[in-house]
């Protein structure tokens, strides 16, 4: 068995969504697009909600980040409401595609070959590893155009990205605990 058929089967982060395989039956394809589709739906229930209250807060000037300049003010309720509304296009979209899925037969192989195809697969890992390898460039962009606006600002912006490495090591250390988990328990088996 390869590494990377090693590290597939080890990283199953959502149990119920294993990539199909080609003698998977219709209904189990259906299935798998219902339980993404309530998941989607679930989660962009969360950003609506979570731009609702942001809304809110920003109208009534409760929250905290808030209560400095008007520019500063201004800049983080912005980017705020900017990420969450990228984040719900994304997930609407994503819930569209798994309906359509859903309703058609010929669309739902195609989703599904979407879904699996490994150029698109690799690319994305491409994409994820130059991203990974640019955050410190782009970190000090954000702080600086944070720094340009205010204090407030780049003290948000350096919270977000200490946030975001802290969680890009734990993911980083979760993927190569289970994928040596997946060797060891491959290497005993043969």
């Amino acid at each position: 068995m390869s590494k990377l058929d090693t590290l597939r089967r080890g990283l199953d982060l959502f149990p119920g969504e294993k990539d199909p395989e080609p003698a998977r039956s219709l209904d189990a394809l259906r299935a798998d697009a219902r339980r993404r589709l309530a998941r989607e739906s679930a989660s962009a229930a969360v950003i609506c909600a979570s731009i609702v209250a942001l809304s809110v807060l920003a109208v009534t000037e409760s929250l905290p980040a808030l209560r400095g300049s008007t520019l500063s003010s201004s800049f983080l309720s912005g980017a705020l409401m900017g990420l969450f509304c990228v984040a719900g296009v994304v997930s609407v979209r994503q819930i569209a595609a798994l309906r359509r899925a859903l309703a058609d037969e010929r669309e739902l192989r195609r989703y599904y070959a979407r879904e699996n195809d490994e150029l698109t697969a690799h690319m994305e890992r491409e994409v994820a590893r130059t991203f990974v390898r640019a955050i410190p460039a782009l970190a000090v962009v954000a702080i600086f155009a944070g720094a340009l606006v205010s204090f407030e600002a780049m003290a948000a912006v350096a919270a977000t990205l200490v946030f975001l490495s802290l969680a890009l090591l734990a993911i980083k250390l979760s993927y190569r605990a289970r994928f040596h988990a997946g060797a060891e328990g491959d290497a005993g088996l043969e």
